[in-house]
């Protein structure tokens, strides 16, 4: 049935994985894009004005779709902090 469903709606709004819209993900995109070099969930977070877990998954999407790069960065201690830049 969802997939009957599916075939009414624009290419663009099939593309994108469930719950992610076409809006937030052009507003993350474009704050990646002004960004000058790296920047992380955080950065994108408060710069756009969703949550630091909506921007990563956005991000995460861009990543998947070859429109954003991720690089991590090793500290002394504690987990990795994941860097995002735009590479369309």
């Amino acid at each position: 049935m969802d997939r009957l469903f599916g075939l009414l709606r624009p290419p663009a709004a099939r593309s994108l994985p469930k719950g992610l819209t076409s809006a937030t993900v052009d507003l993350v995109a474009g704050v990646l894009r002004e960004a000058e070099g790296e920047v992380s969930a955080s950065d994108v977070a408060e710069r756009s004005g969703v949550s630091r877990v909506t921007a990563r998954r956005y991000l995460e999407h861009l990543c998947a779709d070859g429109r954003a790069e991720l690089r991590m960065r090793y500290g002394s201690a504690g987990r990795p902090e994941h860097l995002y830049r735009w590479v369309a």
